[in-house]
């Protein structure tokens, strides 16, 4: 049903959801066309071609609308000496079988360019696929950026004559960071990056990646290797410690006799930690794709808590204390829309929090993070429970719809009272809990309340504490 909806969806408004960012690096495949012919994508660039790559599905209808329009036959036929457009079905759980007689039709009666099954799902995969039909340019530079359904040959030409290419003899181009995304007591532990050779005609054979933190540079890598025109390679830095708090990390390619240094820096947004207490507790409702949901909490040694194989909407709740050190938290969706079941139609959103209690602060908060959301953070001192002497109390999410998490860390046993006033000064809520010392999490649901502001008030001790409270539409 999700699938359905996907495509259904993105078929009436362009979508750029979970797709790869403009402009990155189109991974190298080869197949074999419905005649017997093999493709090769990097060897089709370097014929000085752009590749408009189809990715669709046999049982898509709005893929099979697109096709029936003619406009990438028409780009072809206008443009072979320009152009190649490819057409790959891209699910690998359906039949190459089905090209040719599928519930919606012969596939070969709409589509007269190449025409090619991926029953690995491979080219889905490394295109970071999201939906049907998602259409790319892929430039002879290797760069992609999808373009959509475009309705005209001018269109695509247009974005076809904004392909760059290589214009000088020695050119070194930095393409893109892939290590840690965050650093935590002033180190990053991986830091890598993708280097291309923007040359033409010469091969980038040595080079040196300076690392530069608030523009000075703290470390020089050689690299050498063997890159002829357009080829890249990953460069492992290594570690980089001494980072002060709010720094600002950048990586640059020095190569001797470089032509154009307008591509040679690049400037990322690595993240450093931030403080906890060592009382950290985890809260997520899945969506109505639980399985898609994982998470792992991880220290300066590896993995010391996970989960995944969840149910649909089911509720995780975890709670730690843990000695001082740096850590780091991950949460997976492995369709990559995060937890934000509601774009696809008339399901509840999950949410994923991870919060400080003893702080009283939310180190993560998130519902969309598409593939992955990261959060690190430092516990300088440890603290047991008999050294905490403040009740601690935490709402999340708010503003809310269906719920919210009243999240108590407390250090001792204590019954509390928790009451929900309206803007009248009317109780439309009132519970009495008994709290357990360390954390405690206590779901309040919205249940018939209309939407608008309230306060929550929370007896302790006898204390009380004011929370206002947004409930959304």
């Amino acid at each position: 049903m999700k699938k359905l909806l996907l495509f259904a969806i993105c078929s009436i408004f362009y979508c750029s959801y979970a797709q790869l960012p403009p402009n990155s690096f189109g991974e190298d495949f080869t197949l074999t066309d419905i005649n017997g012919n093999e493709f090769n994508l990097h060897s089709t660039l370097d014929e000085g071609k752009t590749v408009i790559l189809d990715l669709f599905a046999t049982w898509c209808g709005p893929c099979w609308s697109y096709a029936e329009t003619g406009v990438l036959e028409e780009l072809q036929e206008a443009y072979p000496d320009d152009v190649v457009c490819v057409a790959v079905e891209a699910d690998p759980s359906t039949l190459e079988s089905t090209l040719t007689n599928s519930d919606l039709g012969d596939w070969t009666s709409v589509i007269n360019y190449l025409l090619m099954d991926d029953p690995s799902g491979d080219v889905a995969d490394d295109y970071a696929l999201a939906y049907y039909p998602t259409i790319y340019k892929i430039c002879p530079d290797r760069m992609v950026t999808e373009v959509g359904q475009l309705t005209s040959v001018s269109a695509f030409m247009g974005e076809i004559g904004s392909c760059t290419s290589a214009q000088y003899s020695k050119d070194a181009k930095i393409l893109s960071y892939n290590g840690d995304p965050t650093y935590c007591g002033g180190s990053l532990e991986s830091a890598s990056v993708t280097i291309q050779n923007y040359s033409i005609g010469a091969t980038l054979s040595a080079c040196d990646i300076l690392t530069k933190i608030n523009g000075s540079t703290v470390d020089t890598y050689p690299w050498s290797g063997s890159l002829s025109t357009y080829q890249t390679a990953t460069v492992d830095l290594g570690s980089i410690s001494n980072i002060p708090d709010g720094a600002n990390i950048s990586f640059e390619i020095d190569y001797s006799g470089d032509m154009d240094e307008s591509n040679n820096t690049l400037n990322t947004s690595i993240e450093g930690s931030v403080s906890s207490s060592n009382y950290v507790s985890l809260y997520i409702m899945t969506d109505n794709w639980g399985y898609e949901t994982s998470w792992e909490l991880l220290n300066e040694w590896g993995v010391i808590a996970s989960g995944s194989g969840y149910g649909n909407y089911e509720i995780i709740e975890e709670s730690w204390e843990l000695d001082a050190g740096c850590y780091t938290f991950h949460v997976y969706d492995e369709y990559g829309d995060g937890v934000e079941a509601s774009m696809w139609g008339a399901y509840d959103d999950g949410v994923v929090t991870l919060t400080d209690n003893g702080g009283n602060s939310t180190l993560l908060d998130v519902v969309q993070f598409e593939s992955q959301a990261t959060v690190a953070f430092e516990i300088t001192e440890s603290l047991g429970i008999e050294d905490a002497e403040e009740i601690e109390v935490n709402v999340f999410p708010n503003p809310f719809k269906e719920y919210t998490n009243l999240a108590i860390y407390s250090p001792n046993s204590e019954e509390i009272s928790v009451e929900i006033y309206n803007n009248l000064g009317k109780v439309v809520y009132n519970n009495e809990v008994m709290l357990i010392p360390g954390s405690n999490n206590i779901k309040i649901e919205s249940n018939k309340l209309f939407p608008g502001l309230y306060y929550m008030n929370v007896m302790i001790d006898g204390k009380n504490i004011l929370k206002p409270l947004t409930i959304l539409k």
